[in-house]
């Protein structure tokens, strides 16, 4: 599912440029490049390839990473369903000793949908995949601890899963399903008895593709799907429509969600969408923060072709601001830049010198200003810079706009 939502939001992209025949598209893809003279002065920060490791020898590229509290141990997902696991070295400037922790071998159908580290330490590891269970393992022994199948004689529920997540205490995993019989599920999970907990499955229409606990909060949750919702619930509630807090319409369809704070220290979702766009939300009353789409964001890291454009990942600064990582799939991906959020414009922050591949995935360890990318060509790789933003200067405080995005779905 991982793969065929993937090829949803290229094709999705596809559809929003004009003259998409196989000739003009391919003159788009070829004419793209800076629109400025010096990118060094545009961008104020330059980061370093520091070290690189390829996870395969065959054709398999990196679908997800996951990284513990303090960042000492990566788990990398493959596109075969394999799951590896390096060590980072205190220093934070090398990626080691890796070994696999799940491997199905060449022509697996299946793939891995979310890695995460159960609680603080880097020891247990929660792995999704599109054919169904989530698997804890411990990494001590690397032995399969655990599997977490729903299972009911009430109704029908797929077998596979496309986004899952566990909370802060890390008691309770919410697995979002594919659409399936008319019926779109959130599947909740006891961590620490195996059971099964409960179903949520009136609140999305279509495909889950992003489910998120808040990072403190353990029973505050958001997910969003292909039906352009962001749904938000507090889980403690005894059912779905006492859970269900908030949702917004984003208009477009959901591909990433992450938990931010702002200046006030509310909390902010964002999202990327499947065109990549980018909005943010305020969580309490669904109000819009930002909102960039992809032309702006392409504007933003100084290039021309919108055709070409990848948005990745929003990432939280120590002092809570969010900045944008961004690429191209312009000569295989080499164009990897960030960009700030500010109150009304992105900001260009950080351009990533000698990348080779199209980015997939990424982790940012703010405490020490270290990213991790994942992609295409099956490269993990760790940038660096000797002089790194410990903020993004924004002129004033960023306000919340008036417009409102909330929708009922019953």
């Amino acid at each position: 599912m991982a793969n065929n939502f993937n090829k949803f939001r290229q094709d999705a992209v596809k559809r929003e440029l004009p003259n998409s025949d196989d000739e003009e598209e391919a003159a788009q893809l070829a004419e793209d490049g800076d629109i400025c003279e010096n990118v060094v002065t545009e961008f104020p920060f330059q980061f370093n390839l520091k070290d690189e490791v390829a996870i395969s020898l065959q054709q398999d590229y990196v679908l997800s990473l996951g990284a513990d509290t303090l960042f000492t141990r990566l788990a990398v997902g493959l596109s075969n369903n394999a799951v590896q696991i390096h060590d980072i070295n205190p220093a934070g400037s090398s990626i080691s000793n890796h070994y696999n922790l799940m491997d199905n071998g060449e022509g697996s159908k299946v793939s891995i949908c979310g890695l995460r580290f159960l609680d603080d330490t880097p020891n247990l590891l929660l792995v999704g995949s599109t054919d169904g269970p989530v698997r804890l393992f411990d990494l001590r022994t690397s032995a399969e601890q655990a599997r977490y199948e729903y299972k009911t004689q009430s109704f029908d529920v797929p077998e596979s899963i496309t986004s899952f997540d566990s909370n802060a205490n890390g008691r309770i995993i919410c697995c979002g399903t594919e659409q399936y019989m008319s019926n779109t599920f959130l599947l909740f999970f006891d961590v620490r008895t195996r059971k099964q907990m409960g179903a949520f499955f009136e609140s999305h229409e279509k495909d889950v593709t992003s489910v998120r606990f808040h990072k403190s909060n353990p029973d505050l949750l958001c997910s969003g799907s292909v039906d352009g919702l962001i749904n938000i619930f507090d889980i403690k509630e005894p059912d779905e429509d006492e859970a269900l807090q908030n949702t917004i319409n984003t208009e477009s369809s959901v591909y990433r969600l992450n938990w931010h704070k702002n200046v006030y220290e509310k909390d902010i979702i964002s999202c990327i969408t499947s065109t990549n766009d980018f909005k943010s939300y305020e969580c309490g009353e669904g109000d819009e923060v930002a909102s960039f789409e992809r032309p702006e964001i392409v504007t933003g890291i100084r290039r021309k072709n919108p055709a070409n454009f990848n948005l990745i990942n929003a990432h939280n600064m120590t002092d809570n601001s969010i900045f944008l990582l961004a690429g191209t799939n312009h000569k295989e991906g080499e164009i990897l830049r960030s960009v700030g959020v500010m109150k009304n414009k992105l900001q260009p922050l950080a351009n990533f010198t000698g990348n080779k591949q199209i980015v997939r995935d990424s982790l940012f360890d703010a405490k020490r200003n270290i990213l991790f990318t994942g992609g295409e060509c099956g490269f993990i790789t760790l940038w660096t810079s000797d002089t790194v933003p410990e903020t993004i200067k924004t002129s004033g405080k960023m306000k919340v706009k008036t417009k409102s995005n909330k929708r009922t779905p019953y």
